[in-house]
């Protein structure tokens, strides 16, 4: 590449690049900062990013980064080096003999402009920027500017950005990671997806505390988890890091540093949370995943005992799939029991390239399925949903592509009764299944009473302490458990329910209707407050001509009025001509039709169906009909057509 070409992509010298960053990071005016280098904004982030990437040269995404530049793969790359170098005041320090590394040469450049930042064109600036130290990965710089320590040119600062008080600059150091001291207090650094923040540790000794990892700490009274959670300990000194095995990506092995799970001689902590009943002594990760664990009496997905596992035969399986594992009576996947009957044919390859496993679950369901042609026994209904081949508790799956049964193995069969629609209960508690995923297993229901569980009304449903909702027709269904006031909680109809506290749609309670009790719903998704129509309980803003004293709920995306104005979501849509709207039903999910026509639902709201007769159009399934040998369904928001 030429010299020009060079210049084009790289026109500061790495040093005077280097100590801009340092004054912009202690809070210095970027628009002094930029007048001193002679650059403008744009072309100063475009060299952010480049240069920045040099500290990780010797990586392949960087390598890759800079060919898709047209540039050479820069950490054996010394005439790039060069030209960084050049014009930039600073000499570079001796480096240790061996092959020519960028990353390498800059780590030891960067350490020298530490201690002197004054260089080129900040030579003569009456500014502070004290390196203290940083976090590699991904770089967060401390700075302190003789009055506060700083990142990324800000004070740190607590979650709701307010900078933190009393920090001593001086004095302040990195313990290791993510935790910090000055001489008086010891911090920690958090981050939530969007945001970093620091907090001072409650009561931790800076003299005695130690890092375990980048999550958590400890001083000679307690331990410390870098949401700002303090683990009172009750003997002081007893307190590590569970570590665990992972077998993939990037840094197999035996992992620490990451490590959520610590443990004293007492108590087992996961995320900063005790988990209730774990048995310290022996506590252990198992297989290669970092995901499952063990105690002498347990197993457990992350944080939470695994209900009904077998702690003997329980075995990790990450080359079956993914979070996968087994125990004798069935097989899991992220901690969850799954269906045997279900999960057979996804277990096949694995059982058959382990022939020294001669007996499992997945053998004793082999064994049934190729007795069952010889049998007539069928089974046999035990309330709803619900059958029983007399050793387990089976359901017929939605989707026929499942087969015509699914084993729901993880329901005690001799203790099963059914309640209410899909819900039972076992020994365990209640139990419900969701229709369309059969064959994943569900934990019993928290704190729900069994004893006083019925239906309330369509999807939602109640005991003496909570209300439920699961609405078992919808695409995606969800089940969710609300803390409602029992004794005024009434359901208003399909999705909308209401309690002294306020409004509650498709389970989750929404804020903004100052009077809940004026609410009237008008099926699906839909209701309105007085004239105002509400969508998933938000209200309308452009209702467009919707009338909303006959308007009605026919789909959860769709609403219409006497005229045949309509509400796709909360999006206003024109009458289609002709429409009846008094006739007018969903015959699936996606095809409808009134006295006369056809029609479907795509992403842009209703659609006429031309040439399907109405007399003799049959549904098939919940997203197509049939007339005669043709096949119709909704294709990109277009009607397509098959031959059977």
């Amino acid at each position: 590449m030429k010299k020009t070409e060079l210049t084009e992509f790289f026109p500061l010298a790495y040093a005077h690049w280097y100590a801009a960053s340092l004054f912009r990071d202690a809070g210095y005016p970027r628009a002094e900062i930029l007048s001193l280098l002679g650059i403008d904004a744009v072309r100063l982030k475009q060299c952010n990013e480049r240069y920045r990437q040099l500290h990780f040269a010797n990586t392949g995404w960087v390598t890759g980064a800079y060919q898709r530049d047209g540039l050479a793969e820069p950490e054996q790359d010394s005439r790039l080096f060069d030209h960084l170098m050049a014009h930039g005041g600073i000499s570079l320090p001796s480096l240790q003999p061996g092959p020519f590394s960028m990353r390498r040469a800059l780590t030891a450049l960067r350490q020298a402009i530490h201690g002197n930042p004054h260089i080129g064109p900040f030579a003569n600036v009456d500014w502070t920027a004290h390196y203290i130290c940083e976090r590699r990965f991904p770089t967060i710089r401390y700075v302190h500017n003789g009055s506060h320590v700083y990142v990324d040119g800000a004070p740190i600062s607590d979650r709701k950005g307010t900078a933190l008080d009393g920090v001593n600059p001086l004095t302040f150091r990195q313990l290791g990671d993510r935790w910090f001291c000055d001489d008086q207090r010891v911090y920690g650094q958090g981050e939530t997806p969007t945001k970093l923040f620091w907090f001072v540790a409650r009561g931790a000794d800076p003299d005695s505390f130690a890092v375990l990892n980048e999550r958590y700490g400890a001083d000679k009274a307690a331990a410390y988890y870098i949401t700002n959670r303090r683990l009172p300990t009750e003997e002081p000194g007893t307190f590590e890091i569970v570590s665990y095995y992972y077998g993939r990506g990037q840094k197999p092995g035996i992992h620490v540093d990451e490590s959520h799970y610590a443990k004293d001689s007492r108590k087992v902590y996961a995320y900063g949370m005790a988990i209730d009943g774990a048995d310290a002594s022996t506590f252990h990760s198992i297989g290669d995943e970092g995901m499952y664990f063990a105690d002498k009496r347990h197993i457990y997905w992350e944080n939470e005992p695994i209900l009904d596992a077998d702690r003997e035969s329980f075995t990790c399986a990450s080359e079956a799939g993914q979070y996968c594992a087994y125990d004798k009576d069935r097989p899991y996947y992220a901690g969850k029991p799954q269906s045997v009957s279900g999960e057979f044919k996804h277990w096949k390859e694995y059982f058959e390239a382990h022939p020294e496993i001669a007996d499992s679950w997945w053998h004793r369901e082999k064994t049934r399925r190729e007795a069952s042609p010889s049998s007539t026994d069928q089974p046999v209904s035990v309330g709803g949903p619900y059958f029983s081949d007399g050793n387990r508790i089976l359901v017929r799956p939605l989707r026929p592509r499942d087969g015509e049964w699914v084993s729901l193995d993880h329901i005690d069969h001799d203790s099963f009764r059914h309640i209410a629609d899909v819900f039972g209960e076992d020994r365990h508690g209640l139990r419900y299944f969701i229709p369309g995923l059969e064959r994943y297993g569900r934990e019993p229901v928290r704190g729900a009473n069994a004893a006083s569980f019925e239906k309330a009304d369509g999807p939602w449903f109640r005991d003496k302490g909570q209300a439920y909702y699961l609405d078992s027709n919808a695409p995606m269904p969800e089940f969710f458990i609300v803390k409602a006031d029992m004794k005024s909680f009434e359901v208003l109809g399909d999705s909308y329910a209401r309690d002294a506290k306020g409004l509650i749609v498709e389970g989750v309670r929404k804020r903004g209707i100052d009077d809940p009790s004026a609410v009237h719903a008008l099926g699906h998704s839909f209701a309105r407050l007085g004239d105002t129509l509400l969508y998933r309980g938000k209200p309308v803003t452009k209702p467009g001509k919707v009338d909303p004293a006959s308007a009605r709920g026919v789909h959860d995306q769709l609403l219409i009025d006497a005229h045949g104005h309509m509400l796709f979501g909360g999006s206003y849509r024109k009458p289609i001509a002709g429409i009846d709207p008094s006739t007018l039903q969903f015959l699936n999910r996606v095809f409808a039709a009134d006295a006369c026509r056809v029609y479907a639902i795509t992403d842009n709201g209703l659609l006429l169906c031309e040439g399907i007769d109405r007399e003799q159009v049959q549904t098939m399934g919940n997203y197509a009909v049939r007339v005669a040998d043709t096949k119709f369904h909704v294709s990109g928001g277009r009607l397509e057509r098959t031959a059977l």
